[in-house]
């Protein structure tokens, strides 16, 4: 009795043992495949997550460009401002040391959307003068568009050391159309 047992018990685990390899060979390509899916879905995923940290970065590169960019985008007042202009401009030729100059206007100009009061400085300095009165006018946060520098040295065998008579032309721009809103963070006081 014990032979047919045994062999029961031997066939029946070789029937179990089959069944699991059958049941692996079967299974196991699908389990392949569902892992390989798997692992190209997170190299896509992987991919994303790179690019758009590499996007991310990009786009803080141009918002700090934009920024520094917009630091030298200068104010358009909606009024010329023009009183506050021509006593910022006397106090700083003054401090400059330049007692001999005038200060004219015209009246204002339609340049569209926008005016202009047009100004012209004459005054007798030395070039550091000169040139201490530009960079100041370029400085200013409001649009001023210089049209002209006529330059003439009284002293022609040494005209950088002697006093030079300048005139500067240049327009005060204002848009008396754009809406306070737009304005919105600028000081409507600054010339």
């Amino acid at each position: 009795m014990n032979s047919p047992m045994q062999l029961k018990v031997v066939v029946g685990w070789a029937l179990l043992v089959l069944i699991g390899v059958a049941s692996l060979s079967w299974l196991q390509p699908r389990l392949l495949g569902q892992a390989q899916r798997e692992h190209a879905q997170l190299q896509q995923r992987l991919a994303r997550a790179e690019d758009g940290a590499a996007e991310i970065r990009a786009l803080v590169d141009q918002l700090s460009m934009l920024k520094d960019s917009t630091k030298s985008i200068k104010h358009v007042p909606t009024d010329s401002q023009f009183a506050g202009l021509i006593q910022d401009l006397g106090t700083q030729l003054e401090a400059l040391g330049i007692v001999d100059r005038e200060i004219t206007n015209g009246g204002s100009v339609d340049l569209g959307p926008a005016k202009s009061i047009p100004m012209r400085i004459r005054m007798t300095s030395g070039f550091t003068g000169v040139y201490k009165t530009i960079e100041w006018i370029e400085a200013l946060p409001r649009l001023i568009r210089v049209q002209r520098v006529l330059i003439e040295a009284t002293d022609l065998k040494d005209p950088w050391d002697s006093q030079v008579d300048v005139e500067i032309t240049l327009d005060a721009v204002f848009d008396p159309s754009a809406k306070p809103a737009a304005l919105a963070g600028v000081d409507p006081g600054a010339s």
